[in-house]
């Protein structure tokens, strides 16, 4: 009678004779999905805020960024139309005509985060003026820290321009 009462369970509960767990492969691919997603939205915004086109320039005594500046940074980009001659502004993947006209988007986005700063990433080819114009933008809309993106210059004009500057501070 016993045998019987075992026998039932064992059917009910299709218990594994060989005692090994089965693996369940849904819910792990439901978390993949959902880690996939998640990365996929973080990377799409930090892909908006800066140009792929833009040739940065170089610059012999780049710095790294400080990382207390970099999470509370507003990306500007000026790129350069070489036939027409005039600077292209764009702000997190929105063009914008002029830089005064970014003042009123950058006065916005420091309301809501009032410790923000600038990086403009301007292209190589854009004159100065373009850039002073910007920055004159940054000062109406209240931004006092405007850094710049450019590309740490390597080879042997660093390496002159290093050992210049060491030699200067005495080192």
């Amino acid at each position: 009678m016993a045998s019987s009462s075992i026998k039932r369970q064992r059917k009910h509960k299709r218990i594994d004779q060989d005692g090994d767990p089965e693996f369940q492969v849904a819910p792990m691919v439901d978390v993949l999905l959902v880690l996939m997603l998640f990365f996929m939205a973080i990377t799409s915004t930090e892909v908006l805020k800066k140009n792929p086109n833009l040739v940065l320039p170089d610059a012999a005594h780049g710095k790294k960024p400080d990382p207390r500046l970099v999470k509370n940074q507003i990306t500007v980009n000026i790129g350069w139309e070489k036939s027409a001659k005039a600077a292209l502004y764009s702000m997190n993947g929105q063009s914008y005509p002029t830089a005064d006209s970014m003042s009123g988007a950058i006065t916005s986005l420091r309301a809501a985060n009032p410790q923000a700063t600038v990086l403009i990433r301007a292209d190589a080819d854009v004159e100065y003026s373009n850039i002073a114009d910007m920055m004159n933008a940054c000062a109406a809309a209240g931004v006092g820290t405007v850094t710049f993106s450019v590309i740490a210059k390597v080879g042997k004009a660093a390496k002159t321009a290093e050992a210049a500057a060491d030699a200067g501070a005495g080192k």
